[in-house]
């Protein structure tokens, strides 16, 4: 399972409350009993794997090590369809997330983006028809 889907990885400080805010943002959970620090969630094909920053493992010390320094994501964005951009824009806004960019029509779609818990940049994005 998953040997053909696009994975997108991100090292988080809460892994509950990023697997919940994601979650009602439209993602599905695979569930997976076997490694805790790791939560494995899909939109369509693709899936995002949340990993608990400090319990999972790294490749290398030194990216270890830059990783934890921080700033987590920079440069990284994670787009996210949305059926209602009103309404992605409410939950961020019940979360108490930051919002980086107010909801706007850029030509093929009304975005907006935001900061999910860990400083990722987030764009929902919803396409006109």
């Amino acid at each position: 399972m998953g040997s053909k889907q696009l994975k997108v990885g991100l090292r988080v400080r809460d892994l509950e409350r990023s697997r919940a805010l994601y979650l009602k943002c439209g993602f599905k959970e695979i569930p997976n009993g076997e490694q805790l620090d790791l939560r494995y969630l899909t939109f369509g094909h693709t899936w995002l794997i949340l990993s608990d920053l400090s319990a999972h493992p790294y490749h290398a010390a030194e990216r270890e090590q830059a990783t934890k320094q921080g700033p987590l994501g920079r440069g990284f964005v994670l787009t996210i369809p949305s059926k209602d951009i009103d309404q992605s824009y409410r939950l961020w806004q019940d979360e108490g997330l930051p919002v980086t960019a107010e909801p706007m029509n850029v030509g093929w779609a009304s975005v907006f983006f935001g900061l999910d818990p860990d400083g990722y940049d987030v764009m929902f994005e919803h396409f006109h028809e």
